[in-house]
């Protein structure tokens, strides 16, 4: 799978993004990763972005959803016998999970045209085909998955098809 480049990156993306690596470097309890909860802290943190949009069309509480990211990414637990790895993208340590989900968001951008931005409803996507990636699970907790999250990327993309 290819690994995304800065370059694709769109402005909403780049700014969630940024916003999970300065959780992931402010945490109280350091990570040795950047992991998928940092990366969905990140689209939550931009409900004016589509991926914050989509998940207020689908009911979600953006404040008890960042409360909640936040409160497992300082008290969650790996499993005991998790081996640690690491690898990095864009100078930063990312989760394999993590990584997984920035190669599928572009994936997920490339559906739409080969040139199309990663945009937060790209990474949101990624990170619901991880099921088990942090972010997915707390999306679960909130009764969010991969199908329900693509039906409402899709209504908010057919508001941009304009007629005039």
């Amino acid at each position: 799978m290819a690994e995304p480049t800065w370059e694709r990156m769109g402005r909403c993306a780049r700014l969630a993004w940024e916003h999970g690596v300065e959780s992931f470097e402010n945490a109280s309890r350091p990570r040795s990763a950047l992991m998928t909860g940092h990366l969905l802290l990140g689209v939550i943190r931009h409900p004016e972005c589509a991926g914050g949009l989509m998940l207020r069309r689908l009911g979600i509480d953006m404040a008890l959803a960042a409360s909640i990211t936040e409160f497992e990414l300082l008290h969650g637990r790996p499993l005991p016998d998790h081996a640690e790895r690491v690898f990095a993208l864009w100078g930063k340590p990312h989760t394999p999970e993590a990584l997984r989900t920035m190669e599928l968001s572009l994936a997920e951008a490339e559906q739409f045209h080969s040139a199309y931005p990663i945009g937060t409803e790209h990474i949101l996507l990624g990170l619901l085909a991880i099921p088990e990636s942090a972010g997915c699970r707390t999306m679960a907790y909130f009764g969010v998955d991969y199908a329900k999250a693509r039906a409402a990327r899709d209504e908010i993309w057919e508001l941009l098809k304009l007629t005039e």
